[in-house]
């Protein structure tokens, strides 16, 4: 990627402020302080982008790269602001008003994709309501993406049944060769739309969770952290953790 604004864009939505900031400083001051900076950090991600940039700094000035970081750090900061996040509750009920319940609210936002949705379940039941709205979403032309637990992927995870199966829908899995031991669980719970808008929080996609257990979520409108988790599950399935079934 040596385009510096393609490259800036697609960092804002991976890195935080502080850390475009200073790949923007580095860059300004040329490829061998994005050398310096990438051997400072931990993180396999910054190491990337510097690798990035410096494939850029090949064909561009230091100045420009720069400035494109910036303005995509500032840019960055402003979607910050324009996000909304709200919480969403299963029962039991309090005399604290919720505008958002667990079921209503799954069933709401799957109406609303008209791009993408990724359904991320540890459990899941081929519940009536959603796969009706699954459905609706994918005569729509909505790409489904479904990642759930299976047994065969994690003994501990007993249902052995598959849902949604009349959905349809690219299916992938957390494979047990992939998992650093027999213990883990794919224990997370996502619904992704469009890439801009996430709930993430304790319940599954069972009758249960959306309607009985005492469950919480976050759901969240614009910014950054959609794009960013979008952007993670498919690096996951890019580099092999995650596999198509």
């Amino acid at each position: 990627m040596n385009d510096p604004i393609t490259l800036a864009t697609t960092l804002a939505e991976q890195l935080p402020t502080a850390d475009l900031t200073r790949l923007a400083e580095a860059a300004a001051a040329g490829a061998q302080q994005i050398r310096a900076l990438r051997a400072g950090v931990p993180s396999n991600v910054l190491r990337h982008a510097c690798d990035q940039i410096l494939s850029c700094l090949d064909a561009h000035s230091g100045e420009y790269v720069a400035g494109a970081l910036a303005a995509a750090a500032a840019m960055a900061d402003k979607a910050r602001g324009a996000q909304s996040v709200d919480v969403v509750w299963t029962e039991p009920y309090t005399s604290v008003t919720t505008s958002r319940l667990t079921a209503n609210t799954v069933i709401s936002l799957i109406g609303e994709a008209r791009e993408e949705i990724w359904l991320v379940s540890y459990a899941a039941r081929s519940e009536r309501d959603i796969e009706r709205a699954l459905t609706a979403a994918a005569a729509r032309n909505v790409q489904i993406t479904l990642l759930l637990e299976r047994n065969e992927d994690n003994s501990a995870y007993t249902y052995r049944g598959e849902a949604f199966t009349n959905v349809p829908a690219t299916r992938l899995s957390w494979p047990a060769n992939r998992r650093r031991t027999g213990y883990t669980s794919m224990h997370a719970k996502i619904l992704l739309i469009d890439g801009r808008t996430a709930l993430v929080g304790s319940a599954n996609l069972t009758s249960a969770a959306m309607e009985a257990n005492l469950e919480c979520g976050i759901l969240l409108r614009g910014g950054p952290h959609p794009a960013a988790i979008r952007a993670h599950l498919t690096a996951l399935h890019a580099q092999g953790d995650l596999v198509r079934i």
